[in-house]
């Protein structure tokens, strides 16, 4: 075989390779002549557009093209003809629009290719369907924005309400959330493509209220806890469109109807339906709603469970409003009669054992009383409700009047307080009363957690625009997980002995919150604490 041949030979079998790729190719591959007729057209284009080779060819490119742009697409061809270029994408971004056979236009990747002179031209393109891809990346950003819409709603209402605004229009021409819990219904919202009718809606679907052993389709889900799709075309004698409360969402029955359950830890919250005027669901639908009920049944329930905790919250805030009040009476009583007892000038002065047992009962009713003022704190602090009147003070006298007073506290303990101070200590912007508060309660968690004969430092410096506080003990120090709980209401550490309620740390952080300020703690096992605040300078 001479080398020719052989040369020949091998250009023929890639010709025949590559027409054989090019008829296969799942990607559409279309050549026009200079009139733009179709003269190829493979397997990959007959898919895609829905024609078949017999029926395409000789017919003009704009046959593939929707109405709108076939004015202006044949001149658009001739002039990248003329032109340099030899091969280009279409369209913008690489992206055009097709037409089926079946009239559904559809997104598509194309780019186009020129060969030959003026009067025998070839055009080539190659055409790749990206309805899926497309689809695919609307549905992962529809479902993104849906998480964020139901995420920023507490409320059951608002949040019914949002889930079906997210339906419409998107998957439906209108969409009711009927709230079913406890073998009861328990509300419903209505979103319309036409906003005017969303309230007619609305009334007609409480002058017809829902038989739950009827025929239905929000019955029909509640009984077997499935989802159901229902069509004008598929009728089903156990369902029907054809109920007033349905008929009336538009002209006539809806074309198609899709109802889901929503369903969050193993409970029924509701049923979300979706309808559709003129066309029907497709799975793709279907898929898209199931992910929506899902996300909507696990908002329901949350709206639902910070409602119950909010609700938890007030009647604690009222009982412990109440018993506080309540007890103040007599725990002021059990105080101003114990004080009578031990300052009244008698005739016959009370025995040593008297005096000792009236004393008792004045510290505890102190202590009694000071419990009731920092659970009435707390539930301030909480409630967002802790107010400071902040004024201009001076640091010096604000920091005297309070260790004045904490001094005694901390000799009974054998402890030594110092104070740690520049010699000019700016303003600061504080309610008096309540930052007296806040040392008495570090210093005091201070003494608790000292061994006797230890010091505790009061320290205060200059920190740009605010001046910073803070308290160090001596003490057994805590745990990094002791640490992250140290301002929690209720808690105490495993180093104490129980006294107190664990609230000081809690209400002293509220008091630095309202004033605008910071406050954190440091502390390590064995070297003791040291609690930090800062306030802005007056």
């Amino acid at each position: 075989m001479t080398e020719v041949s052989s040369t020949r030979i091998a250009e023929a079998i890639t010709d025949a390779l590559l027409s054989g790729i090019v008829t296969i190719s799942a990607d559409a591959i279309i050549c026009v002549d200079e009139n733009q007729q179709i003269i190829f057209f493979n397997e990959g284009a007959e898919g895609i557009f829905g024609y078949s080779r017999e029926e395409i060819m000789g017919r003009p490119l704009e046959t593939l093209i929707p109405d709108r742009f076939r004015a202006t697409h044949a001149d658009h061809v001739r002039k990248f003809g003329r032109s340099d270029i030899h091969a280009r994408r279409m369209g913008e971004r690489g992206q055009i629009s097709g037409l089926r056979k079946n009239g559904e236009e559809f997104p598509a990747e194309a780019a186009i290719s020129h060969l030959g002179n003026e009067s025998g031209k070839v055009y080539s393109v190659v055409l790749r369907d990206v309805t899926e891809r497309r689809r695919a990346h609307e549905t992962q950003s529809f479902l993104a924005e849906a998480g964020e819409t139901l995420a920023s709603s507490l409320g059951s209402d608002d949040t019914l309400r949002n889930v079906t605004q997210l339906a419409v229009p998107r998957l439906a021409d209108a969409c009711a959330v009927h709230a079913y819990h406890g073998d009861r219904f328990q509300g419903v919202a209505v979103s319309h493509v036409n906003p005017e009718r969303e309230a007619e809606v609305a009334m007609r679907r409480k002058e017809h209220p829902i038989d739950i052993h009827g025929n239905h389709p929000v019955a029909q889900v509640i009984r077997t806890g499935k989802a159901i799709s229902l069509s004008r075309d598929r009728p089903r004698s156990d369902v029907t469109l054809e109920l007033p409360d349905v008929v009336d969402i538009f002209d006539r029955a809806p074309a198609a109807c899709l109802a889901l359950p929503l369903v969050a830890r193993g409970q029924l919250l509701g049923v979300m339906v979706l309808y559709r005027e003129k066309r029907g669901y497709d799975d793709n639908d279907l898929f898209l709603a199931e992910e929506i009920s899902r996300r909507a049944a696990l908002a329901i329930d949350n709206a639902r469970l910070h409602e119950m905790v909010h609700v938890g919250i007030r009647a604690r805030d009222d009982m412990i409003g109440i018993v506080s009040h309540d007890l103040r009476n007599p725990v002021n009583a059990v105080k101003m009669l114990t004080g009578v007892m031990l300052d009244h000038q008698r005739d016959e002065p009370l025995s040593s054992e008297m005096v000792e047992y009236a004393t008792i009962i004045r510290q505890a009713a102190e202590q009694m009383d000071s419990l009731i003022s920092d659970l009435l704190d707390v539930t301030k602090v909480e409630a967002g409700r802790l107010s400071v009147s902040a004024v201009p003070e001076d640091t010096e006298e604000l920091l005297s009047d309070a260790l004045r007073t904490l001094a005694p506290v901390a000799s009974q303990k054998s402890l030594k307080l110092r104070l740690n101070a520049p010699d000019e200590i700016p303003r600061v912007l504080a309610d008096r009363e309540r930052i007296a508060q806040a040392l008495s309660n570090l210093v005091g968690n201070a003494v608790k957690f000292s061994p006797p004969g230890s010091e505790i430092l009061v320290r205060v410096s200059v920190l740009d625009a605010e001046v910073l506080f803070a308290v160090s003990d001596r003490g057994a120090g805590m745990n990094a997980e002791q640490l992250s709980h140290a301002f929690d209401r209720f808690w105490q550490s495993s180093r104490t002995d129980r006294q107190g309620a664990g609230l000081g740390l809690a209400i002293t952080k509220g008091i630095i919150d309202a004033h605008g300020g910071r406050i954190w703690a440091e502390s390590r096992e064995g070297e003791g604490s040291t609690f930090y605040f800062t306030l802005a300078m007056g």
